[in-house]
Parts: C-alpha cells; sequence; structure tokens
C-alpha cells in the first residue's frame, strides 16, 4: 500500500515501532529509560503522533531497530502541498538573476527597473521592480552583489 498523508505515514511508522518494542519484549517504560524520553511520549510515537527526529532515533535505537528499516515504505512520492503559483514564479526569478550574476550583469550598476526590462527581453517574463528589489536586496545580504543609491534610486554591482 502507498501512503500520501502525513497521518498515515506516522500511524504507519507508529506501529512498526510497537511492533518491534513488542518483539524486543520491551514495555514503553523501559524505552524511557533507555532514550531518556517519557513512556507517555514512547506510546505518542506509536500512535502516530509527530515527533523529534532525534526521538525517533533515539527510540529506534533502544529497540534495536535501524531507522531507515522503519521508514522502509511505499510512498507516493509528491508533496503534501503543490508549490503554488507565485512561489514558482519567485523561483524562476531567483534563478534568472542568479544567472545574471554569473553572466556579469551586474559588472555595471543596474536599477531593479534595468532588471525588469532585461527580464522581459530575455525571458519574456512579467514581473515587478518590487519583485525584483526583494531578491536583489537578498543578494547584497548574502554578498553576492553590492548596492548604494543614486539620488532615489537603488543600483546593484557585482562585489
Amino acid at each position: 500500500m502507498e501512503y500520501n498523508s502525513r497521518e498515515a505515514i506516522l500511524e504507519v511508522l507508529g506501529k512498526r515501532v510497537q511492533h518491534q518494542r513488542i518483539n524486543e519484549g520491551l514495555e514503553p517504560e523501559d524505552v524511557a529509560e533507555m532514550t531518556g524520553l517519557t513512556a507517555p511520549t514512547i506510546r505518542n510515537i506509536e500512535n502516530g503522533s509527530e515527533t523529534l527526529l532525534s526521538n525517533f532515533i533515539a527510540v529506534c535505537l533502544a529497540i534495536n531497530m535501524h531507522p531507515r528499516d522503519v521508514m522502509d515504505i511505499e510512498l507516493i512520492i509528491k508533496p503534501f502541498i503543490e508549490l503554488s503559483e507565485p512561489r514558482k514564479e519567485k523561483t524562476r526569478l531567483t534563478k534568472r538573476i542568479n544567472d545574471f550574476i554569473k553572466d556579469n550583469y551586474f559588472e555595471e550598476e543596474r536599477t531593479a527597473k534595468d532588471v525588469v526590462n532585461e527580464m522581459t527581453v530575455n525571458y519574456k517574463a512579467k514581473t515587478t521592480t518590487s519583485a525584483v528589489s526583494v531578491i536583489l536586496n537578498r543578494k547584497v545580504v548574502e554578498g553576492n552583489l553590492k548596492t548604494k543609491k543614486k539620488g532615489k534610486v537603488k543600483v546593484y554591482r557585482n562585489k
């Protein structure tokens, strides 16, 4: 069976942990002592509740089972929530600006409006100066570009 919801996946993993614990002849209190967690936390994991990855690993080790063996289940490989169109567009925009940086487009001082115009010419992209400015300012913080003011307008240039 393939699983595609968080709840179903956690329930299956929890049952595997519980089954292994029982096979090892351990009580939740035993596992709690061996992990430094509480018995209710162990029961919650076994019942499919959310848990920290470190707690999950500690429980797996205590019950003598490798975490990969617990996690070896059939999954539908797709995100629980699809990426929204606005987020996809921001990702495309960021990649294109990264390409401009790599191709030395910012060897000369450029404004956000210059970048928007270049996007329109090269990619037929429809974007705004504010969307571009957000990404360019992030590139300044990351150390990929530097900026200064020319009058009221920010200009960007390679470092």
